[in-house]
């Protein structure tokens, strides 16, 4: 997960319009979509493998 820093400079001048809690909450979005693609690839590799 990035540093509350990292993910600021991440977004760059969007963040000025936010507050700190949607900086936040964005950032809790992103990991969880971030585990949810990989599990998503991790499964369509196991899968591929199996077939070989």
């Amino acid at each position: 997960m990035l540093s509350l820093r990292e993910f600021k400079e991440a977004l760059g001048d969007m963040a000025k319009n936010l507050t700190e809690e949607e900086i936040l909450k964005l950032r809790e979005n992103q990991d969880q979509t971030a585990e949810i693609l990989f599990n998503m690839w991790l499964e369509n590799k196991k899968k591929n493998i199996t077939r070989y």
